[in-house]
């Protein structure tokens, strides 16, 4: 269930997010680029096209293995047991009304 707090957060990161896209629209206008002859240049699609397909190629064949097996050794080792156990302890600590400058 979300808190009121977080939903308040939520809808002012949304709005953040409407505002930069806007403000991206205005200076691309001002620096004259016209965003539908962007998006309908041949050359701009066949070259995004290319990078996206080697990007998947590279991460599919090479690089998801290794990085999802280094990711679950460090997050079930280190990351979890020096990292995360402490830092929940901690807050669950501070919620339960511990003392934030006491040993």
């Amino acid at each position: 269930m979300n808190t009121k707090g977080e939903t308040l957060r939520r809808e002012q990161g949304f709005l953040q997010l409407i505002v930069i896209l806007v403000l991206l629209v205005v200076i691309l206008s001002l620096l004259g680029v016209s965003l539908s002859a962007l998006f309908e240049n041949k050359m701009l699609q066949e070259n995004f096209g290319f990078v996206g397909r080697a990007l998947s190629f590279a991460w599919n064949e090479w690089l998801q293995g290794p990085i999802v097996a280094i990711g679950n050794t460090l997050w079930s080792g280190v990351i979890r047991e020096f990292l995360w156990e402490p830092f929940r302890n901690f807050f669950f600590s501070l919620k339960g009304g511990g003392n934030l400058f006491s040993k």
